[in-house]
């Protein structure tokens, strides 16, 4: 009779898994975008090779992890309308080996050269949409260049030639600025926020001044106070996009300031995540990551990763990497010496001993 109980229990689990591992696969796939169909109308400015995506083989890469680079485009749907202008940008290397993983803001306002006029420059947070509108009017002159297929960001449906566009010229202009090869591209509705924080019950952040702002036009509703506190899915998102303040400029929020809440924001998250043990919840994460990210990353690498990184998941898994920025209106500014430091700091597969602290302009 036990034996019997014991091969039932099993069988549950097995069919269990196998569901699991069905569905999540499935809802992976969803996510995937082909960046090979951007319409791109110069090469990068930077003539240096490319490797191509970390291939799909498991097994290979369990016998020997390679540290890789991964772009985050975080876009801002408010109500009906989704910014091209990029609100978050955030470049994460990966290095499975030490299973950490390096986070860097970079200000939207960070001075670039243009990829379309030589010589020229402009912030970094106009780049997708360049790409974006490039494709757009590249495909109204030749509807030929669209195959028809439509990939959703939050509410919205969008050919996924003009969205893939947009990520592979600010993706170039990444490379170009930091000296790195980036593998691979993520795109992210901010409203993956909201769902991601709400459905693992909140996270817990000091918040380090309070926070008032209002925007009928597009709902916009912020108020928060200083503390340590649990945030639900919206206010950790109104923390990590606080900038104007109807109180005046002198409790504004920097562009610095936006970059190291929303590490914060991520921190907890996986911190949060990483007491979990429960598959039914994790596929609901899915759920709502997948209605809202869109990336080139290959569905067998996106399963390694999540399979090996979740297990080892902890506080000290996510390490943010300081950018000693300036404002010199308009652009944010880094000086040269700076920049090589940071770049150091942050392509090194080693954990840093010491994170140096930048003051904030």
């Amino acid at each position: 009779m036990i034996r019997k109980i014991v091969w039932i229990t099993l069988s549950i689990l097995i069919i269990g898994a196998i569901v699991f591992i069905f569905s999540a696969d499935r809802k992976l796939d969803e996510m995937t975008i082909d960046t090979d169909t951007a319409i791109i109308k110069k090469p990068p400015l930077s003539q240096k090779s490319v490797p191509d995506p970390i291939s799909v083989d498991i097994e290979a890469e369990e016998e020997d992890p390679e540290n890789f680079y991964v772009l985050m485009i975080g876009l801002d749907q408010r109500g009906n309308d989704l910014m091209l202008n990029t609100d978050s940008l955030i470049v994460a290397h990966i290095v499975p080996q030490q299973h950490l993983v390096k986070l860097l803001s970079i200000p939207r306002d960070q001075k670039v050269p243009d990829p379309e006029e030589p010589g020229d420059h402009k912030k970094i947070n106009a780049i997708f949409a360049e790409g974006y509108n490039h494709a757009f009017q590249e495909a109204r002159k030749d509807p030929g260049l669209l195959s028809g297929r439509k990939v959703s960001i939050g509410t919205k449906r969008i050919s996924e030639e003009y969205i893939s566009s947009g990520m592979v010229a600010l993706r170039e202009t990444f490379e170009d600025f930091l000296d790195i090869s980036i593998e691979n591209t993520f795109l992210v509705n901010f409203e993956t926020v909201v769902g991601l924080v709400d459905e693992v019950g909140g996270i817990e952040i000091n918040v380090d001044r309070s926070m008032q702002y209002t925007a009928e036009f597009d709902g916009t509703h912020i108020d928060l106070q200083r503390g340590l506190q649990v945030l639900d899915g919206r206010n950790a998102l109104n923390y990590a996009r606080h900038r104007l303040d109807d109180r005046g400029v002198n409790f504004e929020s920097s562009d610095f300031d936006r970059g190291r809440r929303q590490q914060e924001v991520i921190t907890a998250l996986v911190k949060k995540m990483s007491s979990w043990g429960n598959l039914t919840k994790t596929l609901d994460l899915l759920d709502i990551v997948t209605t809202n990210v869109k990336t080139d990353m290959s569905r067998g690498t996106m399963i390694s990763l999540v399979r090996d990184f979740y297990r080892h998941l902890s506080s000290d898994t996510v390490i943010p990497i300081p950018y000693p920025g300036y404002w010199k209106s308009p652009y944010v500014h880094i000086d040269e010496e700076d920049l090589e430091e940071t770049i150091a700091l942050f392509t090194s597969i080693e954990r840093p001993i010491k994170i140096p602290k930048v003051s904030e302009e």
